[in-house]
């Protein structure tokens, strides 16, 4: 039996991604504003230990209109961010479709990566997230044998220098045992390196890597009260 390697220190991330029932819109003007501005106001609101970036995916999802990358060392954080938003005008008339919980920790197959958000590199334009689960043969097959897969795998991946990856762990947190959040200026670098990914051999140990949620970044809060036409 191995040794526990629980990671010291790690960071947590949630996607907490927010559909807006159609009957805010239909809201008198004057009600309509000043919930967006409560909403952008709690937004807003400097909590310390706790960071946030924006995402607008309004068009392009069903049952998501934008979401939000949080990041902190403690989860608490996360659920007072939340409760505070659901309390503003607005936030009574959102919908959590999706929440993604996962934290740091080192890649058993390449000690060497660090996410791109700990590295402290600016945000690209377009956001792909998806929670991914590997089947249980995966984890039952000898640890050099998956080590060689992963290496053709990650091998792909870098020739792609474009599209930046985060990847983030969920075992026990949430349904999922990774959520991974991909970073790029060119969308369609994305769709050819997730085609190219469906031939590896790892693919055959893929349970689920859905739902696929595009957003774009918002640099500025305003930016999604705008963007979602509000």
């Amino acid at each position: 039996m191995t040794e526990p390697q629980i990671p010291k220190d790690p960071t947590f991330v949630n996607f907490l991604c927010f559909a807006l029932d159609p009957s805010f819109r239909r809201l008198p003007e004057p009600e309509r504003r000043e919930g967006a501005r409560e909403f952008l106001e709690e937004l807003k609101r400097q909590r310390p230990g706790l960071f946030i970036r924006i995402y607008l995916s309004i068009g392009l999802r069903q049952d998501t209109d934008f979401f939000l990358w949080g990041i902190a060392k403690e989860m608490d954080s996360f659920q007072g961010l939340t409760a505070a938003l659901l309390k503003t005008g607005m936030g009574k008339h959102l919908a959590l479709s999706y929440t993604f919980l996962a934290m740091t920790r080192p890649s058993v197959y390449n000690p060497m990566h660090i996410p791109a958000f700990e590295a402290e590199s600016a945000p690209r334009r377009y956001l792909f997230l998806y929670p991914f689960v590997k089947s249980r043969e995966w984890y039952l097959l000898p640890y050099e044998e998956r080590r060689q897969m992963m290496r053709g795998h990650m091998a792909i991946g870098e020739q792609y220098p474009m599209v930046r990856l985060n990847t983030t762990y969920s075992f026990g947190l949430g349904d999922q045992d990774f959520v991974l959040a991909f970073e790029t200026e060119e969308p369609a670098a994305f769709e050819d390196l997730v085609q190219r990914l469906r031939e590896t051999p790892t693919s055959r140990y893929t349970v689920r890597d859905t739902p696929f949620i595009l957003g774009t970044w918002c640099k500025e809060a305003e930016a999604l009260i705008n963007g979602l036409g509000l």
